[in-house]
């Protein structure tokens, strides 16, 4: 309130002629004064009040912050948990332990990207690129446009993208030290038709069996409102899926 006293003998002083004085005051500039002292109390008290907002508002993101990290922290150390009574449950069958293992640990890995993201939101050239990590730039070919999936969506994909890896690591391409994958996609609205093509591996040979990982995929992408098909084609396993992104 100071500055705004201080502000008004300013105006006093210099402005009101006779200028550099304090001369009486006419009724007209009685009144302007008033009213400048009002307008500028009513400036002072917004900018205090909009002060103490900004530190409210400074401080609940600080706290949300920490929760979120919190919340982060256990999530990451129950997907721990679980993965342990796995591997501990089914201690003499190795194969079967390590495949619910990757399960976990790509659900657990998409969510760390849905939580890293301030929207919450993931994009899908991300999603791909984490299960071919390190070697994303030597063994997977993208292209498509910016295609933002929900939280929902990123942690089915990421457990589709996961099976079909791990089935080109043991089955397809990625069993070939010059193999690779070209993923390509087109999104219209909120619907993605994405190819998964498997270049310079083994033979395909098609299964004489539907395994459990490709029934996983097939009701992840089902409850997304897709369809997926696959075509075992010699030179290489070709996928067709088409999805909701949100």
């Amino acid at each position: 309130m100071g500055v705004v006293v201080g502000a008004i003998l300013i105006v006093w002083w210099a402005f009101i002629p006779p200028v550099y004085q304090f001369n009486p005051l006419n009724a007209a500039q009685t009144a302007n004064l008033v009213l400048f002292f009002i307008s500028s109390g009513c400036l002072v008290v917004m900018s205090h009040l909009y002060r103490d907002v900004l530190v409210r508002l400074r401080q609940r993101d600080r706290e949300r912050d920490l929760l979120l990290q919190e919340l982060q922290h256990r999530g990451r150390n129950t997907y721990a948990v679980v993965e342990s009574i796995v591997r501990n449950t089914l201690v003499n069958d190795r194969a079967s332990a390590d495949a619910i293992a990757g399960r976990v640990r790509a659900v657990s890995s998409a969510n760390d990207l849905v939580n890293q993201s301030n929207t919450k939101n993931v994009q899908l050239h991300s999603l791909l690129t984490l299960e071919f990590a390190p070697n994303a730039d030597t063994r997977l070919r993208m292209s498509g446009p910016n295609v933002a999936l929900s939280a929902d969506a990123a942690r089915k994909l990421g457990l589709v993208f996961h099976e079909l890896t791990t089935n080109a690591m043991k089955h397809g391409a990625l069993a070939n030290p010059g193999g690779r994958i070209a993923a390509s996609w087109q999104a219209k609205g909120r619907k993605v038709h994405l190819t998964w093509q498997e270049h310079d591996g083994p033979a395909v040979v098609p299964p004489l069996r539907e395994g459990f990982g490709t029934i996983i995929v097939t009701q992840s992408i089902k409850s997304l409102s897709g369809d997926i098909s696959f075509a075992f084609n010699p030179e290489g396993l070709r996928c067709e899926m088409a999805f909701d992104c949100h």
